[in-house]
């Protein structure tokens, strides 16, 4: 190995301690900042360390992670009781909230609720389902927040042990 090669594979793998701890922010597409490290390595390598199956895992496992927002809101208009509107007041009150309540996870949290709530309360001017909206909101937000991090995990996971396992051989 190289002082290039090591250069490299040091910075990327600083690099992507860096997108992983940035994935934790709810607004930073981080599947898609953990795995653009990964590639990027594996451009700048040839692939030698970072392998061509690797590099198709982790795109199938950033895919997974940056669409879940769409196929689990989906999942929840038929199953949790929120309308279309209901998610668009979610989606437009957890990113006000985001920056209007500047703690981490919990503004964003608190802005899907209340966005959800209040768009079905206006709608339906009917508490009941406002609340349930709300609800549905909060686990949708939490399940979704769950996927990224885990495919966010699973990227970096995979990076680290091709790097590894490339390196023993």
């Amino acid at each position: 190995m190289t002082i290039a090669q090591s250069l490299l594979i040091a910075t990327a793998s600083v690099m992507m301690v860096v997108a992983l701890v940035l994935a934790f922010i709810p607004l930073l597409p981080g599947p898609v900042l953990v795995w653009a490290v990964a590639i990027i390595f594996g451009v700048l390598d040839g692939f030698q360390y970072l392998s061509p199956a690797a590099a198709i895992i982790t795109t199938i496992l950033m895919l997974i992670g940056v669409t879940c927002d769409w196929w689990l809101a989906i999942f929840g208009i038929k199953t949790g009781g929120m309308s279309c509107m209901a998610t668009i007041g979610s989606f437009a009150g957890g990113f006000l909230c985001t920056f209007l309540i500047p703690i981490p996870v919990v503004g964003t949290l608190i802005g899907c609720v209340l966005g959800a709530l209040l768009f079905e309360l206006a709608r339906f001017r009917e508490i009941r389902k406002a609340l349930q909206a709300g609800q549905s909101a909060a686990k949708m937000f939490i399940l979704s927040y769950v996927v990224e991090l885990a495919a966010s995990v699973a990227i970096a996971v995979t990076f680290f042990v091709s790097l590894l396992t490339a390196g023993s051989s």
